[in-house]
């Protein structure tokens, strides 16, 4: 558990093959709606797990009110993608340097995982860390392509929906209601709808301009997949859309598909938890991950 400047804590996990025989730490952040749990399973499938088996010291941790972490999102809470990106994520970087001392990390998002990330990369660098290499899985901010008709509609009604929800719980209890798998504060919901239908990516609380600042940051080599069955949370065009908003930099893209030669058309979840995934498209990564 890692103490936060508030009373909340945060949980992580750790998975590695050999303790005395340790690789390069890797740091899995998960998107929104969901856990750590998204990229590992009991039965040893997921990136984490499959990471872990090639040698790489893993660092899963779940985002405060997520998981394991306490306390749980409630009707008191009170927090948006502000205290993400300058709370919780310094304080999990903090922790796997005091685990592994300052050297270089690997981190790897998946949806909204990957903005969060790259918010914190935007803003302070390698401040606390340098960082070697990054990958997204189905990572997207602002919603762009989608059917007009489509979006209007979904737009309207989940705004709707969500809206009577919080109203009534003080949060949005998306897992009773299978939205996902974890709850979300009403300030992290806000500030998600406001990034999804916003070309502008800016901080709610201080106004900070992570458009701005990306375009003046170093972004170290990066690897995004995409997958033609996201079509709702990442579609191709929109995760391109991101790669390009970072500005020029060493970057790359696949796109998933059985069309393409993938063994399945992965959702947005299966991208890093399918057991296909293993012999799929996770040995691309892992041959990126090893090269030079």
């Amino acid at each position: 558990m890692i103490p936060l400047p508030s009373t909340d804590q945060i949980h992580m996990r750790r998975f590695y093959r050999d303790k005395d025989n340790l690789g390069a730490p890797v740091f899995l952040l998960h998107t929104f709606m969901q856990d750590s749990t998204c990229f590992y399973a009991t039965d040893g499938t997921g990136l984490a797990c499959y990471l872990a088996q090639q040698g790489y010291d893993v660092f899963v941790a779940d985002l405060r009110g997520k998981g394991k972490s306490w306390p749980s999102v409630n009707g008191h809470t009170d927090f948006g993608v502000h205290h993400m990106v300058n709370e919780d994520i310094p304080a999990i970087v903090k922790k796997i340097v005091k685990k592994r001392g300052p050297v270089p990390q690997i981190w790897i998002g998946h949806g909204l995982g990957g903005v969060l990330l790259c918010s914190y990369y935007a803003r302070y660098g390698n401040t606390l860390a340098p960082v070697a290499k990054m990958a997204h899985f189905g990572v997207r901010r602002y919603r762009q392509r989608l059917d007009v008709i489509v979006k209007s509609l979904l737009d309207s009604l989940q705004r709707s929906l969500s809206s009577v929800l919080i109203a009534i719980n003080g949060y949005l209890p998306a897992k009773t209601f299978l939205m996902g798998s974890c709850n979300e504060s009403a300030g992290s919901y806000r500030d998600y709808v406001q990034w999804t239908n916003s070309a502008e990516w800016f901080d709610a609380n201080d106004g900070f301009s992570y458009s701005a600042a990306a375009e003046q940051r170093q972004w170290p080599p990066s690897f995004y997949f995409a997958s033609t069955a996201d079509s709702l949370c990442g579609h191709p065009e929109n995760v391109r859309m991101f790669m390009k908003e970072l500005g020029a930099h060493d970057a790359r893209m696949m796109v998933l598909s059985r069309r393409d030669g993938n063994m399945r058309d992965y959702s947005h979840l299966e991208m890093v938890s399918h057991k296909d995934a293993d012999g799929d498209h996770f040995p691309i990564l892992l041959s990126w991950l090893k090269s030079r």
